[in-house]
């Protein structure tokens, strides 16, 4: 990642991005954007790489719409990724931050996605591929419903579905993983069925999480 810095102008703390070319330009001045073109609807299309970090941020200030390099957007106070690009050519990372959802997140990722370390609850609105690795860890995520198409490793750590996954999700075992969704173990976001839990462990050969530390996080049906 190139030219990436650690920028901090000014706080966005509202969803109004800029409704005139020229305020589009001034935005683009300010966070030394380069290599941009105006859309028709003031969105932009990035040349290079996009580094918008460390500035208390809930909001981004402006609309994106093609990056070509990376988009990094973590150690912000993000509540929205409202205004991300629909498609990145490199990594995107909303890491650190206070995103209770993924609505709004790029459609195609053709590196790595990065968002962990947030407050969600769901990975409802993630990309519909994402061509690196997808890492989620230090979340509430309790089901990996809406889990995207990813070419590389997953890394669930520290969420409450980790308890439930670890011996297969990081290899991001397709199969295994459209299994445990289809088989319905957890219902609510809440609640684990056991014998549903019970079956795809045998079925799939897997060892059997600890009952114990799942009852801290989930109610559990026998």
């Amino acid at each position: 990642m190139k030219n990436i810095k650690p920028y901090k102008i000014f706080e966005n703390n509202s969803t109004n991005f800029p409704t005139t070319r020229d305020e589009v330009i001034q935005v683009c001045n300010t966070y030394e954007i380069k290599n941009y073109t105006i859309n028709d609807d003031l969105s932009i299309d990035v040349d290079g790489d996009i580094g918008i970090t460390f500035q208390s941020l809930e909001y981004l200030p402006i609309k994106f719409n093609y990056v070509s390099g990376v988009f990094v957007c973590f150690f912000n106070e993000l509540v929205s990724l409202k205004g991300s690009p629909k498609t990145v050519g490199g990594y995107f990372d909303c890491s650190y931050n206070n995103l209770k959802t993924l609505e709004e997140s790029p459609q195609t990722v053709n590196g790595d996605f990065n968002c962990h370390s947030n407050l969600l609850k769901t990975l409802e609105g993630s990309p519909k591929t994402v061509g690196g690795n997808f890492g989620c860890s230090y979340n509430k995520l309790t089901d990996l419903e809406h889990l995207p198409e990813v070419s590389g490793g997953i890394d669930t750590q520290s969420n409450p579905v980790n308890l439930l996954t670890y011996t297969f999700v990081e290899k991001a075992d397709s199969f295994m993983i459209e299994d445990f969704i289809d088989y319905e173990i957890v219902r609510n976001r809440d609640t684990v069925m056991l014998d549903r839990l019970q079956t795809f462990i045998r079925d799939n050969g897997l060892e059997m999480p600890n009952l114990e530390e799942i009852k801290k996080h989930y109610k559990i049906i026998e």
